[in-house]
């Protein structure tokens, strides 16, 4: 019997050795793949453990049956069941509740997530990174609620409109501040009117960290009368603390860039019975066969031309011809590293990307470093610089939209199809002295002008920041930073002496050099500490800040070949010009903070600041605000709650300034071109205002924080009144006085705005995850005073008491009589009639701001691939077309059309369209114009949604790189862009007037594919 069980014993144990086995592997983490030391791996039920060695390598024994748990400060805990693996390699998730533990209120300094009691929004590094964007702005879209942002253009490197709650200033700016690592920017474009900037370029996006948006004074109030607009602190990626281990990056994608559309315009022989059909429309008793010999003989063909031969008539495409596929390159390397006392992070960057327009690109070299270092326990300090310099080649007129012949963007759609190219021998078609001309209004070869002219920018930018802190006890210390953005813009123009506007002038060359200088300082004391149930915080500081703009320009013309083309080969210097300006600001703030057991939050700020751009009776101002918090989860009927895991009420009230004016606005100023009895001198051009003082920005918000199953739901609602009062407009005088306005402090407008922003889990599981991030953002604007007296702001129709900003104003449009076929518009009395007359002007119910826009992000990730789906959108926008303003005359003139126009015109009686007949001219039979061209038949729903990006990546698994030594490789697609709904006709709902034009000459946006690969070693 014995002997039976001892053979039982030992055939048991021999099982058990059998199924035990050394299960081996690795363990990264989510942000960057970078191995994890310290993690411990435990054998679930049992006390059998061990934890990873420096290279995130482990060993353990465990059977096929066992489950693996392996969990790690700051990260979520996973458990892997062993299976027949002996290699496991695990991707640890960093802890949600770790990423919302912090937020950055300014100044070095930042709250709990829960202790925080203003509204603010958050976008990390990684959900923007590898982004085929030349700028952070862009990269912002649709990813925060309470931020709008629109690009100007489709200008790789261009100018893009952010607009943090709605728009409050009439003429004062509206722009936020940016601040980079506590280093506040000057945000003003300034490309020498040659090509189109953002000053925010300089800043290679995949070196930030994280972005951070303050909308509401209970935060945005610290930075005083610079943050009526709101506050966006930017913190670029530093090194961390570690056991000395370097870590180098090499990241890489390469792509394509096509426009996102192009415009169906006639071809020649639709052109030609438009413009048959024109002229017909308008004359007495008319003769078929001599209008067709009339229209050809005008456009340079025999008046016989049989309908064989006109059927056989070239057409030519100048919209393919300037509208191109283009490439998109972008090569980076970081280094970062560190031990217990020093840390130091370095990247470098190469960046290119082409416009889908021919000979538009921007090309930028970037470079960072930062270093960190603990000289002993009282004494720390953090430095970084940033230096680019980024290279433009821009378009031919205004960069930010034109209506210049010569610019492809707007005379290609509208250049007569029948007109080459190139000539036979492949030189360009038309130029002026060739004996040949384009036939047309448009007569420029704009192929030609877009190879010949030569529009160039570079700018040169450093900002840099060295902060040092001392720590004065545990828990009192201070922290001075001193810091720089100086930037040097420098832009040329070459207009090519072969070219229709240079030809008699023999080529012309401008050239610009603007330099702002942006030197800041600044020192806080921070006090924090917790005791019992109390947490009271504190921080006292003074802030100095100095801005200087200088520059120089000059012209000169006349050059003997086009293969001159510097200053020094011009006959003829034309003009020589300069400025200087320059401002200074001082302030001195304090934050206080008191917390209750974690529940109950209460902070109050304050600021006082001067500008020299105020009058000398307004030159300070004091900026206060005061926030609360009641956070309801803490409560002990809610502590231990399954299904509320966090809840939070906030409630704050304050003023914020804003101070974007001309420097001198305040002042009365003299300037020269007086003559007096032959004798030159100086005069007053201006009145001045000592009592000018600032914008201000009185706001309430109400906000609700929210969690839910731990977690897996989670988000915001807020909702705020935003009045701006002491608006800065111009208020008409006498002009018996010698000036016709002055500058004043008598606007007031008003935003309300709901926002809501939800993330879900919506399934989690062992290989599988699905989150979805949504947000939306609701506002109302109304104007709801003006000068004493005013209910419109003179000169401005849309600027009007009691409408939002930028209202459309304009004689509505009744369409077409299905009787005659002509346009019609409405009275005062509603009324149809044929003549637009400015008397009958109004209102017509909708504005050019956005009464929605949000984004939608959905999330998969299944073992190493990650999908992203990202939707943007904005309702609500009503603008006028005016590019088809240009687009819809059916041949009344010498420009092609859309073909839309042509097959949806009025051709018979009873038609019901909202397209008139066509009429050469635009004049009807009777000779009186009809006002066909009035822009109240162009007014079109801006609203779009677009699926804005798709990125997929693949991270190779820990066994795979531990052949390779590699420490993390990835290998990603993406695309942006991609479709687009709206009711829009023009190439892209997504513009911002900058210069008057609308969307007329404006470069559309491209469409992006791009693969590329990072690779940690």
């Amino acid at each position: 019997m014995k002997k039976h069980v001892l053979l039982f014993l030992m055939s048991f144990m021999l099982a058990l050795s059998m199924n035990a086995q050394n299960v081996t592997g690795k363990v990264v983490g989510s942000e960057d793949n970078s191995p994890l030391p310290g993690v411990s791996v435990v054998v679930k039920g049992t006390a059998k453990g061990t934890v990873t060695d420096l290279d995130g390598l482990f060993t353990i024994e465990a059977s096929s049956k066992d489950v693996l748990v392996f969990s790690f400060v700051g990260f979520d805990s996973q458990q892997v069941p062993v299976g027949d693996s002996k290699q496991i390699t695990v991707t640890l998730q960093t802890s949600a509740n770790l990423i919302e533990t912090y937020v950055v209120t300014g100044y070095g300094a930042s709250v709990k997530k829960k202790e925080s009691t203003g509204a603010n929004s958050n976008v990390l590094g990684k959900e923007i990174e590898n982004l085929p964007m030349q700028s952070f702005d862009r990269a912002m879209q649709g990813r925060m609620a309470g931020v709008q942002i629109n690009s100007a253009n489709g200008v790789p490197g261009g100018a893009v409109q952010v607009r943090i709650r709605g728009v409050g200033s009439i003429s004062a700016g509206n722009d936020p501040l940016y601040v980079v690592d506590g280093v506040p920017l000057n945000n003003r474009g300034d490309g020498g009117g040659n090509v189109n900037t953002n000053p925010l370029a300089f800043l290679n996006p995949n070196d930030i960290e994280s972005i951070d948006v303050l909308k509401d004074p209970a935060t945005a109030a610290i930075y005083g009368a610079q943050a009526a607009n709101g506050v966006v602190l930017i913190t670029t990626k530093s090194g961390k603390a570690g056991k000395g281990k370097t870590t180098v990056t090499l990241n890489a994608y390469k792509g394509n860039t096509e426009p996102i559309r192009v415009l169906g315009t006639m071809n020649t022989q639709q052109f030609i019975d438009a413009r048959i059909e024109a002229i017909k429309n308008v004359t007495t008793n008319p003769v078929l066969a001599t209008i067709k010999g009339d229209v050809l003989a005008a456009i340079g063909y025999k008046r016989d031309l049989s309908d064989a031969e006109i059927a056989a008539l070239p057409t030519y495409n100048w919209q393919d011809a300037v509208y191109k596929q283009g490439t998109a390159d972008n090569y980076d390397i970081s280094v970062k590293g560190g031990d217990a006392n020093s840390n130091f992070y370095a990247s470098a960057s190469y960046n290119k990307q082409d416009a889908a327009l021919i000979n538009i690109d921007f090309k930028r070299y970037a470079g960072r470093l930062s270093v960190n270092h603990k000289i002993n326990d009282k004494f720390r300090f953090e430095t970084g610089i940033n230096l680019s310099t980024f290279t433009q080649r821009g378009p031919y007129g205004d960069p930010d939209g034109t209506t210049a012949f010569g610019a492809p963007q707007y005379s290609a759609p509208v250049i007569l199809p029948f007109n080459p190219i190139y000539n036979a021998d492949g030189t360009y078609y038309g130029l002026p002295g060739s004996g040949t001309t384009l036939v047309g209004d448009l007569s420029h070869n704009v192929v030609a002008t877009s190879n010949y002219i030569r529009a160039n920018g570079t700018t040169n930018q450093v900002v840099g920041n060295l902060t040092l802190f001392y720590n004065i006890t545990k828990n009192l210390f201070v922290r001075g930073l001193v810091g720089m953005d100086f930037r040097n813009v420098k832009s040329s123009f070459f207009g090519d002496p072969r070219l229709n506007d240079y030809y008699n002038s023999r080529g012309i060359y401008n050239q610009a050099n603007n330099t702002n200088s942006n030197k800041t300082a600044n020192v806080t004391i921070n006090y924090s500490k917790e005791f019992k149930k109390h947490t009271i915080g504190g921080l006292l500081g003074t802030e100095y800040r100095d801005e200087v703009w200088q520059g120089e320009s000059f012209n000169a013309a006349g050059f003997p070949s086009p293969e001159f083309t510097t200053a020094n080969a011009a006959a003829e210097p034309s003009s020589v010009s300069g400025f200087w300006t320059g401002v200074k600001r001082a302030g001195a703030f304090s934050n206080l903070r008191y917390g209750f057991a974690n529940r109950y939050l209460f902070n109050f700020i304050v600021r006082y600041d001067g500008s020299s751009r105020f009058g000398a009776n307004n030159k300070w101002g004091v900026f206060p605000s005061v926030s609360t918090k009641w956070n309801i989860s803490e409560e002990t009927f809610l502590k231990n709650s399954k299904v509320v895991s966090d809840l939070g009420l906030r409630l704050s009230w304050g003023t914020t300034g804003n101070d974007n004016i001309d420097n001198f606005a305040s002042r009365r100023l003299y300037g020269l071109g007086g003559v007096y009895q032959g004798n030159s001198g100086i005069r007053p051009t201006s009145l001045g205002n000592p009592d000018l003082k600032w914008e201000r920005n009185q706001t309430l918000n109400i906000g609700l924080d929210y969690g839910l199953f731990k977690g897996k739901i989670k988000g915001a609602v807020e909702v705020y009144e935003r009045t701006s009062k002491d608006l800065l407009l111009s208020r008409s005088l006498p002009t018996s006085n010698g000036f016709s306005s002055i500058l004043e402090n008598v606007g007031e407008v008003q935003n309300r705005g709901f926002e809501f922003e939800i993330t879900t889990t919506n399934f989690s599981r062992k290989n599988f995850t699905w989150e979805t991030s949504f947000n939306i953002s609701l506002q109302k604007n109304k104007v709801t005073k003006l000068a004493a007296g005013d209910t419109v702001l003179p000169g401005d129709l849309s600027i009007r008491v009691g409408y939002p900003l930028f209202t459309n104003v304009n004689v509505p449009y009744a369409g077409v009589n299905p009787a005659n076929g002509r346009p019609m518009w409405y009275d005062l009395g509603n009324n149809p009639i044929y003549l637009v007359r400015a008397a009958d002007q109004r209102p017509l119910g909708h504005s050019q701001l956005p009464w929605g826009f949000g984004g939608v992000t959905n999330k998969f990730t299944f073992v190493g691939f990650e999908l992203d789906v990202f939707f943007q959108y904005d309702l609500g926008r009503v603008m006028p077309n005016t590019q088809e303003f240009r687009l819809a005359d059916n041949g009344a003139v010498l420009r092609n059309s859309l073909t839309y126009y042509w097959d949806n015109r009025w051709t018979t009686p009873g038609q019901i369209t909202d397209v008139p007949k066509p009429a050469n001219n635009r004049t009807e039979i009777s000779g009186r114009v009809a006002s066909y061209q009035s822009l109240s038949r162009f007014y079109q729903d801006g609203s779009y949604i677009r699926l804005k990006n798709i990125s997929l990546s693949y991270n190779l698994p820990a066994p795979l790189l531990q052949k390779l030594h590699f420490k993390s490789l990835k290998l990603y697609a993406q695309a942006m862009n991609i479709k687009t709904w709206t009711k829009w006709t023009g190439f892209d709902p997504e513009f911002v007037n900058l210069n008057g034009n609308n969307n007329q000459g404006v470069i559309p946006l491209a469409r992006n594919y791009t693969f590329g690969l990072q690779l940690g070693l």
